[in-house]
């Protein structure tokens, strides 16, 4: 057997050695000034705490949980990440997330709102239940009602989104029933498309011009490829047209100034910025003003209210009064409603707590005294659980 080590270091090749041991320690070390808050929130989890490796009930869990705890909180890791999802995007066209899929055209789709759950929000969509319909129409008719005895005219309006609209540009990475299921399914037969059937008896208006919206949805920068909210012509061709449904005429200056522009896509959730060409439009012949959240009594009732503005319009298309309540579509769609009332509150409510729900409705009705309220969703958020809860929270306000 011969006596030859298997293994030599020679004088050479020691300083080597000891430099890559050095760049090795370099994320180890920088982990003392990383700002791991930073990557918790950028990820949307709490990281592996050093009590949990403390904690440990035995040598497998300790080393475990050590494992977990070094993993995030190693240095660079928050920079490497983003990195390494841009190279998964742009060079192999693969969406870096479960919950997001990525097709041709830079078309982007959200199919759920966790990763825990990856498709919930395209089976929802394109695979309707009878009871989600039910649980709609029940909410939106008590909101209604409680308006009505208030002489208060409400609307229920739905913005087409993604799915509905381009439901062929799905890519393969979408579980083949799934797709199959959105690309066959009728518009009329989804949620909204029921609730508009189905409505018609109630003392309000049902608003989804699902139809309109698929005519033009290959108008150039209808529906930015890159966005998940509706943010470009879509929302001025759904606001104008919701307004002549309530019986405000925008005018011809409606449309003026329009201009394509850059903006950043909203589907930051993939880790890193990216850009999208949608159309602006100004109003400037409507005078429009915007109060980032105001008014600040909003707060008093709906302690975590973080999206509501209020829009004043010093030439507008009617001196009309309006609350448009909703989730983050609102936001995209409310600057383009603005020109035709006197004053519009807009209100997102994804943060209302159960218990909020009656004392906020009464002061934003007392303080606000509107002549009509619009309540905005996208198609693909039905059943909506802040439109149940406020529907609950106002029941006892009926009369016997």
């Amino acid at each position: 057997m011969s006596d030859t080590p298997k293994v030599v270091f020679k004088t050479g090749s020691r300083p080597g050695i000891i430099i890559l041991a050095l760049i090795l320690m370099i994320p180890a070390l920088a982990a003392f000034f990383t700002d791991h808050e930073a990557r918790s929130s950028w990820e949307n989890r709490p990281l592996a705490s050093w009590s949990s490796v403390r904690e440990a009930e035995s040598a497998k869990q300790l080393f475990s949980s050590l494992e977990d705890y070094l993993d995030d909180h190693i240095g660079f890791a928050l920079a490497l990440n983003r990195i390494y999802r841009q190279v998964q995007f742009y060079l192999f066209a693969d969406s870096p997330i479960a919950n997001v899929n990525l097709g041709e055209d830079d078309f982007v789709f959200l199919n759920a709102h966790g990763v825990n759950h990856p498709y919930a929000q395209l089976v929802q969509l394109c695979e309707p239940r009878p009871y989600q319909v039910t649980r709609s129409k029940k909410a939106i008719e008590t909101l209604a009602h409680v308006l009505a005895e208030r002489q208060i005219r409400m609307t229920f309006a739905v913005v087409p989104s993604k799915p509905v609209l381009y439901p062929d540009r799905l890519p393969d990475t979408v579980p083949r029933h799934i797709r199959e299921a959105c690309l066959g399914l009728n518009p009329e037969d989804n949620i909204p498309g029921q609730l508009v059937q189905r409505l018609r008896a109630a003392p309000l208006q049902v608003y989804y011009p699902v139809e309109t919206m698929i005519a033009l949805r290959d108008e150039k920068e209808f529906y930015p490829p890159q966005n998940f909210h509706a943010n470009s012509m879509i929302n001025h061709v759904f606001a104008q047209g919701l307004l002549l449904e309530l019986g405000i005429e925008p005018g011809n200056q409606y449309s003026d100034g329009a201009h394509l522009t850059k903006i950043k896509a909203d589907m930051t959730m993939l880790g890193f910025e990216r850009e999208a060409t949608a159309w602006s439009y100004p109003y400037f012949a409507y005078q429009v003003e915007k109060q980032f959240q105001e008014p600040q009594w909003v707060l008093k009732t709906y302690e975590r209210a973080q999206d509501f503005f209020t829009y004043t319009t010093g030439n507008p298309a009617s001196g009309r009064t309006a609350i448009l309540l909703s989730n983050s579509f609102g936001a995209y769609i409310a600057p383009h409603l603005a020109p035709g009332f006197k004053t519009l509150y807009h209100i997102n409510l994804v943060n209302l707590r159960a218990g909020e729900a009656r004392p906020f409705f009464e002061d934003l009705i007392a303080k606000t005294r509107p002549t009509e309220v619009i309540y905005l969703l996208h198609d693909g958020a039905l059943p909506n659980q802040q439109l149940e809860m406020l529907a609950n929270g106002i029941k006892p306000l009926q009369k016997p």
